[in-house]
């Protein structure tokens, strides 16, 4: 018999085999929750990046997105509009995105900070709902 020691996250549970290792991730979990305040009041990635650096590199043409700007994510529900807007960052430094391209109703995903949708991010006024969602689900 073997005795064997873990250390678990308190944030998700994951266990780890080091103390030290431990610590490490449960700190990317804080830093998830200070970029995550920081994206719920306005700021951008770039401000964000400054404070919590998640990333090597912001893409210039991310540096100024907020939480109000949207994307187009063609493979979630087949919506050439942009329907998806970032909703909060992963302790891995993953953006997660929401929105309303169906009428099947909201859908999301997680993509890196590098990935090929985030290329045009468009302003919040550009927003697509899709409008055949309430129609047929009432919200």
């Amino acid at each position: 018999m073997e005795k064997v020691i873990r250390y678990m996250c308190d944030y998700c549970g994951e266990l780890f085999s080091s103390e030290e290792l431990c610590l490490e991730h449960e700190k990317s979990h804080r830093k998830s929750e200070k970029a995550n305040e920081m994206l719920s009041g306005g700021k951008t990635l770039e401000k964000i990046n400054t404070e919590c650096h998640f990333w090597s590199e912001i893409p210039d043409y991310l540096k100024n997105v907020t939480k109000d700007n949207c994307f187009v994510i063609r493979y979630l529900q087949c919506c050439n509009k942009p329907a998806y807007r970032i909703v909060s960052i992963t302790h891995k430094g993953r953006l997660r995105f929401w929105g309303c391209g169906s009428w099947k109703g909201y859908y999301g995903c997680e993509l890196s900070i590098r990935d090929n949708y985030l290329i045009n991010p468009r302003p919040k006024k550009e927003l697509f709902v899709d409008p055949r969602h309430k129609e047929m689900y009432g919200y």
